[in-house]
């Protein structure tokens, strides 16, 4: 019942369910912007993360050196932050042991594709540092580069090694000599050379010998069990120039 006495009033509210649905119109020209729009943030999410992740691409560059010291440590030095930007305070120990004296070594994350000066420096329990006398050495980073090979105060020559060898699957041709840049004769400090589909039989290879010296060297085959052919005949002998580069071409015997 009602305030006023009469009779209770039922209200019934019905939904209209076949109203028609009203849209905005957005003229042509509009949709054409708006769908370009659309195309160009799906291009830009698609792209920025793998041009991000190229670009923070870090490797690891392993640094070992020959020097003689009293007392002093061995470090290295350079123009990228990772390698203390010339700041004697921040350059990267190496280490040696009694049985690898006088090799110095140590590795560093760089990132691929950088170009890299850099020098070593010997520190004394004093603190006191003494840098190279030598021109900055130069480096470019890439994955699979060999270990950087120096000698203290010494600007190496960069020899190329080019080895005519037939293999089967699985075998690889390594160089070794006389000298610790060319693993002192143990097959397992060889230095690795590469072919390709397109060079095969020719493998090549380069690494840093140290100037004005003579150098005895020769090739050996590895196979996937790590066993070991040498080629026949006598020792191969080159005299290194005092500076710039050598180039060795060899065919196995």
């Amino acid at each position: 019942m009602c305030a006023d006495g009469g009779p209770a009033r039922h209200f019934a509210f019905r939904r209209e369910t076949n109203m028609p649905l009203i849209r905005p119109r957005v003229p042509a020209a509009w949709r054409q912007v708006l769908m370009l729009v659309v195309v160009i943030a799906g291009l830009l999410v698609g792209t920025t993360p793998h041009a991000r992740a190229a670009t923070a691409q870090d490797t690891s560059v392993a640094f070992r050196v020959q020097a003689t010291t009293e007392g002093e440590t061995l470090l290295v030095s350079g123009s990228a932050p990772q390698l203390g930007a010339w700041d004697p305070a921040k350059a990267v120990p190496l280490g040696t042991t009694a049985s690898s004296s006088p090799q110095w070594t140590g590795s560093v994350q760089l990132p691929v594709g950088i170009t890299v000066q850099y020098k070593y420096i010997k520190r004394s329990p004093a603190g006191t540092v003494t840098w190279e006398s030598t021109p900055n050495r130069t480096l470019t980073v890439s994955p699979d580069a060999p270990i950087n090979d120096d000698r203290w105060n010494v600007i190496p020559v960069a020899a190329t090694f080019h080895a005519t060898a037939t293999t089967t699957w699985g075998q690889n041709i390594y160089v070794t000599g006389n000298l610790p840049d060319l693993g002192t004769w143990d097959p397992a400090k060889a230095l690795p050379l590469t072919t390709g589909s397109t060079t095969y039989p020719l493998w090549s290879g380069v690494h840093q010998l140290p100037p004005s010296t003579t150098v005895q060297y020769k090739y050996l085959r590895k196979n996937p069990d790590g066993t070991v052919t040498w080629e026949n005949g006598d020792n191969r002998t080159v005299v290194t120039p005092p500076t710039g580069t050598l180039t060795l071409n060899d065919t196995w015997r």
